[in-house]
């Protein structure tokens, strides 16, 4: 992975790359407020975002989330968006995000009765060249919930995809992608619990 020179928050979303993937409810205002808005988003990432990109990691939590996913090839793209009312002049990628957020926030609004904009963001977007900063963002993105106070072992969050990638079971996470960074399984776990860190990874977060 080559070196960048910036960080640029509103990366335009570019085929066959990493991009650390984060957004945040306007205001005070929550993004999930009970079990159904948690998994409801999670069907509609997978409806929406699987078909034009692997999700890595992520992780939810009640006003805000976190992905890192990889950006599939242009062509693999378009053939899988070939039926999808796309307009020639948008970038397909930037459009698969827009129809995700929306697709989630009409029928949110619709079921805790309010109204208006929910995300303060279109979202931000973060390419991750490094791959030791992409390490970092993955030891980040399972941690959010202690970093937030939610709860003391990350393990213990239902709503991110660290214990998705430990398992034996077969998952919509690329988690085969994750582990071959790692020598073993013990390994990440072993990571993420000494919570390893780089100088210069806070550039890449969302706090």
């Amino acid at each position: 992975m080559s070196g960048h020179k910036y960080v640029n928050k509103e990366e335009v979303l570019d085929f066959g790359k990493i991009y650390h993937i984060y957004n945040k409810a306007i205001g005070n205002e929550l993004l999930f407020r009970n079990e159904d808005d948690y998994f409801f988003f999670l069907r509609k990432l997978e409806k929406y975002i699987l078909p034009i990109a692997c999700v890595y990691s992520y992780c939810l939590i009640p006003n805000h989330f976190h992905f890192l996913v990889y950006t599939k090839p242009e062509d693999e793209v378009k053939q899988r968006l070939t039926e999808k009312p796309f307009k020639k002049e948008r970038n397909p990628l930037h459009q698969s995000f827009s129809n995700f957020f929306n697709s989630y926030s009409k029928p949110y609004n619709k079921a805790h009765n309010r109204m208006g904009r929910l995300f303060l963001y279109p979202f931000k977007r973060i390419l991750v060249e490094k791959e030791d900063y992409l390490l970092c963002l993955i030891n980040y993105i399972h941690r959010n919930p202690i970093h937030h106070g939610i709860v003391k072992n990350f393990s213990d969050w239902k709503y991110s995809s660290y214990n998705a990638i430990i398992s034996k079971g077969s998952t919509k996470i690329k988690k085969t992608n994750i582990l071959q960074l790692f020598s073993s399984v013990n390994d990440f776990v072993i990571f993420h619990e000494h919570n390893k860190t780089k100088p210069g990874i806070d550039k890449y977060y969302l706090e």
